[in-house]
Order: C-alpha cells, then structure tokens, then sequence
C-alpha cells in the first residue's frame, strides 16, 4: 500500500503525511528529503547547481527508487505530478490524494513557512499570490487526476480518516 499525498507547495502534504503515517503506523517518506538524502544537497542547493530541469530528473528518479517500498504515505513535492508522467505513475503504484488550497491560503502558508523555496523567494506578496494563481491554474489538471480530493485549510485528522479508513480497510482484507 502507498498513498501519495499531492497539492500545491503549502498544502500541508508534509504536515498531513507524518499525522497520517502515524495514525496508521505506516512509514513516511517526504519525496524532497529523500532527494536531499539522495543528492547529499538541499533542494534550493539542487536548483542552484542543475536548475528546475535537473531537480525534475531527480524528483523522477527519486520516485522510483521507493515504488517499491509498502506501507508508506509519501508527500510529494508540489511540482512532481506535473512533470513526466509522474501522476500517471503514482495512481498506478498507489492511492494519490489531491490536498487542494485557496491562493490566498497558499500564499499566507508560504510566506509565513521556515521552508526556503526556490521558485517563489523574491517575490512581494502581491507577486506571490499573482504568480499562485497563475501556477496553481496550470498545475490543477494534473492534481485533479488523483483518485481522492480533499480541501485544506481547517482539517482535522478525522477528515483524513474519513478517506483514508476505507482505503487502508479494502487492502487489509
């Protein structure tokens, strides 16, 4: 079983999957992390020396090094169904749960986030939610093809749950 969570950066797809992982004693895997692991660099380091082209190869990469590992909610980074066929992937290795946010929410999350990110760190607030707007358009189709949806902002573990139960019931049987 693997339950891939998706959604725009600030969705809360890393917050959400440790609970989540836990709640249901499944390991956790934070796709970023991994690539950090992986690399021996942090993300903006990885934008820094390859550009956003060489992250995707290894964001792709990084995938399928745990495809396959089971029993694992992993929180994918906001850009990796977008690029390749990783979504297509992803819905054929697991469950992909779209956590979806308003721009204005997203943005309020980003800009108060400890996380440096590399796309969005020079811009003003009017900038920002502008350049969500756009960038959220042109990434919700491929969001939008996982298999479960839920919408962030005042969640609660319960609503998870309420998603997830018959999930993880169906593949215990």
């Amino acid at each position: 079983m693997r339950i891939f969570l998706v959604g725009y950066m600030g969705s809360g797809k890393s917050r959400w999957g440790k609970m989540i992982a836990s709640h249901y004693g499944l390991r956790f895997i934070d796709l970023d992390t991994h690539i950090e692991e992986l690399e021996g660099m942090t993300i903006p380091e990885i934008f820094a020396k390859y550009k956003e082209e060489g992250f995707r190869e290894r964001e792709k990469s990084a995938l399928q090094s745990i495809a396959e590992i089971d029993n694992l909610i992993i929180a994918t980074g906001g850009g990796a169904p977008c690029y390749e066929n990783n979504m297509q992937e992803m819905n054929s290795l697991g469950d992909t749960l779209y956590i979806e946010g308003t721009p204005e929410l997203l943005r309020d999350r980003i800009t108060n986030s400890k996380t440096e990110r590399p796309l969005v760190k020079n811009f003003t607030q009017e900038e920002l939610l502008e350049y969500i707007q756009n960038h959220l358009n042109s990434r919700k189709p491929f969001y939008e093809q996982a298999k479960y949806k839920i919408e962030t902002g005042d969640l609660q573990l319960e609503n998870f749950i309420q998603i997830l139960d018959p999930i993880i019931n169906s593949l215990n049987q």
